[in-house]
Formats: C-alpha cells, sequence, structure tokens
C-alpha cells in the first residue's frame, strides 16, 4: 500500500519543448519520436475517484506473460492549487495497493479472451514512453528515478497514445517513509521544481489525473 499527494497537467508543445530540455539537464531523453515502449490497460471505471490498471504485461524469461493488477483510491481532492511562476493545478492524495498476478494464467486473457463475458470493451489501452528522475525531499535534489528513497517525488514527463492520438503529460507523484509528511513533501518538491524549470501557465483546467483522462476521451 502507498499513499501519495500528486497533480498531472496534459501540455502543449511549447510546454513539452520546456520540461523535455529540463529532463536533458538530467540526461534523460526519448529515444525515438514514435517509440511507445509500455503499454498499460486501464478499467474504465467510469469513476475518476477509483483507477484499476493492468501495468505493462510483458513475457519474462520463460515465456510467461507476468503483469502487476494496480488499484488507486481517491482519498481527498484538495482541489485547485497556486504554485510559483503563476502555475496551478488539482492536487489529490491517492492510496494504491498493487498485486501479482497468476503467472500460470496470462492476464490478458482479461483484456482479449476469446468468450463473451470477458471484458475486453471495458479496456483502454494506453502506450506510453516516460522520463522519469526523482526528488530527493531529506537532500533537496534531483536524483535518478530507478534510486531508492524514502521521501521524495517522482517527476515524470509522459508521452502516450490513445485511441491513435499522441499526448503529454507531467506528472508529479509525492510520498514518504514519514506517516503524514506526504503532502510537506508535495510542496517542497513543487517550490523546488519552479524554481529548477523555468515554466508558466500550467493551468488547473488541464490538470486531470488518469480516472478524469480515461472518462472524457472518447
Amino acid at each position: 500500500m502507498l499513499v501519495s499527494t500528486e497533480t498531472r497537467w496534459i501540455l502543449s508543445s511549447d510546454q513539452v519543448n520546456i520540461i523535455e530540455k529540463w529532463f536533458s539537464n538530467y540526461n534523460e531523453y526519448f529515444e525515438e519520436s514514435n517509440l511507445f515502449q509500455r503499454q498499460d490497460y486501464y478499467l474504465k471505471t467510469n469513476s475518476t475517484e477509483l483507477g484499476i490498471k493492468l501495468r505493462e504485461p510483458k513475457k519474462d524469461e520463460k515465456g510467461e506473460v507476468i503483469a502487476k493488477l494496480e488499484a488507486k483510491k481517491l482519498l481527498e481532492d484538495y482541489g485547485a492549487k497556486k504554485f510559483s511562476n503563476g502555475n496551478n493545478g488539482n492536487v489529490n492524495s491517492w492510496v494504491k495497493f498493487s498485486f501479482d498476478t497468476d503467472p500460470q494464467k496470462n492476464p490478458l486473457d482479461l483484456i482479449i479472451g476469446n468468450s463473451s463475458n470477458m471484458l475486453s470493451s471495458e479496456w483502454i489501452k494506453i502506450e506510453k514512453d516516460r522520463l522519469l528522475v526523482k526528488y530527493d525531499a531529506e537532500n533537496e535534489r534531483i536524483v535518478s528515478g530507478k534510486e531508492m528513497i524514502g521521501s521524495g517525488s517522482g517527476i515524470e514527463l509522459t508521452k502516450y497514445k490513445l485511441n491513435n492520438n499522441v499526448y503529454y503529460s507531467l506528472g508529479i507523484e509525492s510520498f514518504s517513509d514519514k506517516k503524514g509528511n506526504t503532502n510537506e513533501v508535495f510542496y517542497q518538491t513543487m517550490n523546488f521544481l519552479f524554481t529548477d524549470i523555468k515554466i508558466s501557465g500550467l493551468e488547473y483546467t488541464n490538470s486531470k489525473s488518469y480516472p478524469e483522462i480515461l472518462l472524457q476521451k472518447p
């Protein structure tokens, strides 16, 4: 179980250029413009308060398809918040549960099963590529996205394909190994981020969680 405080923006092309350049300062680059290395499947829940995802089904060294099933439930919606540089976004608190799927049963059968009672029409495929770094709240610095830290935030620029359209989003997901400290870490991250990256004009109208994005896209 993981409790997080988050915000996410869908970006314009000008915003993407600025943020992508910022990631390059930390040696993070998209390899190819048309490359989507990861495929996630989201269950359409018709709710902005619940997200269910089959994460990155792929074959292991034995040829078995493995994946994680993740469920996120909204704990609290803090609404639109103002940040520096004239940026503002919707901030939420979530709790996430993660489960391993049965390696003896292909998890894709849930989605592309060959019988009429399967949920194939209810799952939405999103292809992704992403750049990821972390903000280390204890040491007040950016570290690799692969580094394990106790309190901090994942900062993610995601390129994703939905219904054959390509979008970009900037997401901040804060966490802490100290109970009740997640919001403090989140705002510490945002203060650092908008001092380090020179961007303005991120608006709450383009600030949406994945459950909201799935409801608004046909």
